[in-house]
């Protein structure tokens, strides 16, 4: 795989994952019926709610995309060196 399409797809394919895990979770959303999955509830009595379980993964993806992002340029940067302590004559 290309250095440059690894993290989008990583995070993608982690997002589809993470929202399909969430769906053996009840988010109990409103009175009487029982809803799963979070962020937003995508499954209603058996009945996928394809807007919830489309924008789920989006924000999954993002989510896991922001902190790859930033574990990269975490692992990019030098570290600092604390500066030498000057010693008393």
């Amino acid at each position: 795989m290309c250095k440059e399409y690894r993290i989008p797809t990583y995070s993608i394919l982690t997002g589809i994952l993470i929202t399909l895990i969430t769906a053996f979770f009840p988010n109990i959303f409103l009175f009487r019926d029982v809803y799963r999955g979070y962020l937003l509830p995508w499954i209603k009595n058996s009945e996928i709610l394809w807007a919830g379980l489309l924008v789920n993964v989006i924000i999954w993806s993002v989510l896991i995309y922001l902190s790859l992002i930033s574990i990269e340029k975490e692992k990019v940067r030098p570290a600092k060196k604390k500066p030498a302590k000057k010693r008393k004559r």
